[in-house]
């Protein structure tokens, strides 16, 4: 018997064999079991789908999607707050749940905080622009703020989506709002609300201690932007596998080119690196870490602790720094070389 549920996903939800280009970062997918799974990046090996899973069908559950009742995987309720829940129980609780997954599903070398499950446990995808256009059509004042949000950078609704909770047909908290373009064109957005949250502080968004680049308040509410590429050719880490050659290194580079930081993964050329103390080539540095994106402006000295592994693809290898965790990303106040201040004190007081 159809409910509201199959009423809405016969709208919004798209079946796998329309997805001919694989997964794009900021997607959400519904597993044949009705778990919910959200995608960030776009490197996803043969036969699998690297993502996390957020909800699972509950009949307990707090949160109602379209009558039906979830679980989230990734936050819980204590004493009145919502917490997020560390990476290692999000997997326990996974493996637990779903013990058909392969038990190293989750030991990606690029994405150690994803996991990989196989495109045929799928049975459809949530196209964000079907989504934005559901959410528009039933949820008035998301469609004032998107038309706003639209007006104010100039960007078509066209080339606009909608992700988060709303992804799945659901009015969320804030509006996760997707903008489909080039490097250059989102870039050129994001300069934009720059230009409006560095000179208007209300506009700005603070959660968690913590200031946010590409979120902004819009009529008061909380739009947080993503940004995807209009041409799948443009995203660096697509298409390829991965090697690791050494883990950990220690790594100073200085951010030469940024048109990629924007993306999940934030990818950077770096300039003047040094690994583990010796003076390399230049490098891509690989970040894996949705909440560090748009952090990283030219010019700036990065200290690093990461992976170093070689991205091949039609057999050829290139050199790159992973990381998983922004916390791992230091900035240096030296513009070159390896810092020595400390041992240059050490022996000044030493004589």
């Amino acid at each position: 018997m159809s409910d509201k549920f199959d009423e809405v996903m016969s709208e919004i939800l798209k079946p796998m064999s329309d997805l001919t280009l694989g997964p794009i970062d900021t997607m959400y997918l519904m597993r044949h079991d009705g778990s919910l799974v959200y995608t960030e990046g776009y490197w996803h090996p043969e036969g699998s789908i690297i993502g996390k899973l957020i909800y699972y069908p509950d009949p307990d559950g707090p949160k109602d999607i379209h009558g039906r009742r979830y679980s989230s995987i990734v936050k819980e309720e204590r004493n009145g707050e919502e917490i997020y829940i560390s990476h290692e129980d999000q997997l326990k609780k996974v493996y637990q749940l779903f013990p058909d997954l392969p038990p190293d599903s989750h030991k990606l070398i690029l994405a150690e905080y994803q996991m990989a499950f196989p495109w045929d446990s799928f049975a459809g995808y949530f196209d964000d622009r079907a989504s934005l256009r559901y959410v528009m059509e039933h949820f008035p004042r998301i469609d004032e703020v998107v038309r706003m949000t639209s007006d104010l950078f100039e960007v078509p609704l066209e080339r606009l989506g909608i992700t988060g909770s709303s992804a799945l047909g659901r009015k969320g908290a804030d509006i996760d709002l997707v903008f489909l373009g080039t490097p250059e064109e989102n870039m050129e957005t994001v300069q934009k609300i720059w230009s409006i949250i560095y000179s208007q502080p209300d506009k700005q968004v603070v959660e968690y201690g913590k200031f946010w680049p590409l979120k902004i308040y819009i009529d008061r509410e909380e739009v947080c932007t993503f940004y995807v590429y209009r041409n799948l050719a443009d995203a660096p880490i697509r298409d390829c596998t991965v090697e690791l050659v050494k883990e950990p290194v220690e790594v100073y580079g200085t951010v030469a080119e940024n048109i990629n930081s924007l993306f999940v993964p934030v990818v950077l050329e770096l300039e003047n690196v040094y690994i583990d103390g010796e003076k390399t080539d230049d490098i891509q540095l690989v970040i894996y870490d949705g909440a560090v994106r748009g952090e990283f402006k030219k010019g700036l000295r990065l200290h690093i602790k990461g992976k170093l592994v070689n991205l091949i693809k039609d057999g050829i290898k290139t050199p790159a720094i992973s990381v998983v965790d922004g916390f791992n990303i230091e900035l240096e106040r030296f513009r070159a070389g390896v810092p020595h201040l400390q041992s240059q004190l050490e022996i000044e007081k030493n004589g």
